[in-house]
């Protein structure tokens, strides 16, 4: 198998001035959003969210594209990725209650100050070792934290990803096709580490052995 890639997230709703509320940030606004403590993601918005609460307006139509791709039921199981706060697995839970859902955050003050319904469910952790066992979950989900590491770290969370789930996954990482897509990215983005075309990260994605579906994340 190999990996493929699908746009699930074309329902997610984007901010039409995304790109000005952020445009050009500084080393020091970059070097504060990558502790992502409360400043990423309820400080300025300068460094990271500027607020994140939660809101079902965001996750609920892109979860139900999720459902129907995966044939996700009451028997299923799924781990996010680099979780936050767990918006988007709330949105799983209230769309079918029983599914057994996980999600691992490197951020402290994410798992602290997460969603109620999910918190004991979050756990902190690092996508380069997932603290789970091989093919413990139908779904793992990934979207845009695996770009935050080097190369080498994303082939590594790459894998962790593959091992534990059982069958089906996706990820989506920053990316670019055009000039000014890659203008307007890097002039953007706060804690990406590894910026590349989208065709680089299908290479990256053959190396990984990655054998999910995949989508790319665009400022414009």
């Amino acid at each position: 198998m190999s990996a493929n890639f699908l746009d699930l997230m074309y329902k997610y709703p984007k901010a039409a001035n995304r790109l000005s509320e952020r445009y050009n940030p500084t080393e020091s606004d970059k070097l504060i959003a990558k502790k992502f403590g409360k400043e990423f993601f309820d400080g300025d918005r300068k460094y990271g969210y500027g607020g994140f609460s939660y809101n079902p307006k965001y996750w609920t139509e892109t979860v139900k594209l999720f459902i129907e791709r995966y044939n996700l039921n009451e028997s299923s199981s799924i781990l996010d990725v680099g979780c936050g706060k767990g918006f988007m697995l709330v949105d799983f839970l209230k769309a079918i209650p029983s599914l057994k859902v996980a999600g691992i955050d490197i951020s402290n003050y994410a798992i602290e100050n997460s969603h109620e319904l999910v918190r004991n469910q979050l756990k902190v952790a690092n996508c380069l070792n997932l603290p789970f066992a091989d093919k413990s979950f139908d779904l793992v989900i990934s979207i845009n934290t695996i770009h935050n590491l080097d190369v080498q770290g994303c082939i590594k969370s790459i894998q962790e990803i593959e091992r534990v789930k059982k069958k089906y996954s996706y990820i989506v990482v920053d990316g670019w096709d055009t000039l000014e897509e890659e203008r307007e990215l890097k002039s953007w983005v706060l804690t990406a580490v590894t910026l590349l075309q989208t065709s680089e990260w299908e290479k990256l994605f053959k190396k990984a052995g990655y054998t999910g579906d995949y989508s790319f994340w665009k400022v414009s």
